[in-house]
């Protein structure tokens, strides 16, 4: 009885030992599979990751594009409006000028006796800034003659002299000339007259246009003279001066 049960042991265990093997077998190729499965889904996890990294990077991209963009177009608008201006002003300034040319026969003559007045009132004037003046006047004569100058540039340049002239009435003037044989520095004051004084401080003379002669004045004239000529040389603050005037002066008080 005993070894009938011994063998039946035997072939249980027999029989059961392959089916062990077999679930063995199929176990280490589900761990396999699972373990492949999870490592395809960390990796397939890791495209994703790094396509939502390229997909993030990719629209900050574009929305950095699509922002240059946006300020190109609206510098382009500026661009525009601002040639579509000057383009306009442009086309009035042609016009301008070509009226201004059409008019130019008229012009002329009024130009021509402007000039010429301009020319008699500086021979009259006070004598000062002589070649300076009269040059100005010949460059004027010549423009007018000069047909690639245009009648609004000419027109412009014999107001330009005109307002020169007339800002001479109203500020202090210096310059060193020849006065009676010697070199003096002369004081100008507006239009209203003209002082010399000796380089050293001495010999003060007032220009008196009813003679056409520089008259001599009193030792007393040269310290205002001398205060002058620092305003008009912008070396002190402009105040009053105490000068005589070409109808009070004659000759020497």
């Amino acid at each position: 009885m005993s070894r009938r049960l011994a063998l039946a042991a035997i072939i249980v265990s027999s029989l059961a030992a392959p089916r062990a093997q077999a679930q063995n077998d199929a176990l280490s190729k589900s761990l396999d599979t699972t373990q492949r499965a999870q490592q395809a889904s960390v990796e397939s996890q890791q495209r994703v990751d790094q396509l939502d990294d390229q997909t993030r990077a990719l629209l900050e991209r574009y929305r950095a594009a699509s922002w240059q963009t946006q300020q190109l177009n609206v510098y382009a608008q500026q661009l525009n409006e601002l040639l579509a201006q000057q383009t306009a002003q442009i086309a009035s300034l042609r016009q301008q000028l070509a009226d201004l040319d059409r008019a130019g026969e008229d012009l002329m003559p009024l130009m021509l006796r402007m000039t010429d007045s301009l020319d008699k009132f500086v021979a009259l004037d006070l004598p000062f800034l002589h070649d300076e003046r009269h040059e100005r006047i010949e460059n004027l004569k010549q423009a007018l003659g000069d047909p690639q100058v245009n009648a609004g540039e000419k027109f412009r340049r014999i107001l330009e002299a005109y307002q020169i002239e007339v800002d001479y009435g109203r500020t202090l003037g210096v310059e060193r000339i020849d006065v009676a044989g010697n070199t003096m520095d002369v004081l100008r004051v507006g239009r209203v007259a003209l002082y010399a004084l000796a380089p050293d401080g001495s010999d003060p003379r007032i220009w008196n246009p009813q003679t056409g002669r520089w008259d001599a004045l009193s030792r007393g004239a040269a310290s205002s003279i001398r205060d002058g000529l620092k305003m008009a040389r912008e070396m002190t603050a402009v105040n009053l001066l105490e000068l005589p005037v070409a109808a009070a002066a004659g000759s020497t008080p």
